[in-house]
């Protein structure tokens, strides 16, 4: 005894099925995309808000140089928050100095808090500029020596 089923049938219950599991997968995988999209959110930001002048630091680097105006001492500065996140849009200023030359290279910190400066001198001696952010003096100063 042989069946006879028609293709139509066939062919239909075949589309209907793989429409189903199609439609399985994209509500299991819109479930996760939302998932993370909603635990991602959560995570830390930069912040253009307020800073800490007790967790911003000044970095120099090297400690010293030559005092022939071509050696220069990169002063840069990085401006955090009380979480130690950096501080986007603050403007770093170094004391001026009648005896140093600065290059500023960027005074706007970006988004990791950082401000750079290149200082050159052409007269021997220990300098300690006092960095400033938004008007506000941070409490560690840049140590430059030119020998």
């Amino acid at each position: 005894m042989t069946f006879f089923i028609p293709y139509s049938v066939t062919m239909s219950r075949v589309l209907a099925l793989l429409f189903l599991v199609l439609l399985v997968l994209l509500a299991f995988s819109s479930f996760f995309w939302l998932y993370e999209a909603k635990f991602l959110t959560g995570r830390a930001s930069v912040s253009q808000a307020s800073f800490s002048v007790d967790n911003s630091y000044v970095f120099v680097s090297p400690l010293q140089a030559k005092a022939n105006t071509q050696e220069k001492i990169r002063v840069t500065v990085f401006v955090l928050n009380n979480q130690g996140l950096g501080v986007l849009g603050k403007t770093v200023s170094l004391t001026q100095n009648p005896n140093l030359k600065t290059d500023t290279i960027q005074s706007l910190t970006d988004g990791f808090g950082k401000s750079v400066f290149d200082v050159s001198s052409g007269k021997t001696g220990e300098y300690y500029l006092d960095v400033t952010v938004d008007g506000s003096s941070l409490n560690q100063k840049a140590h430059l020596t030119f020998d």
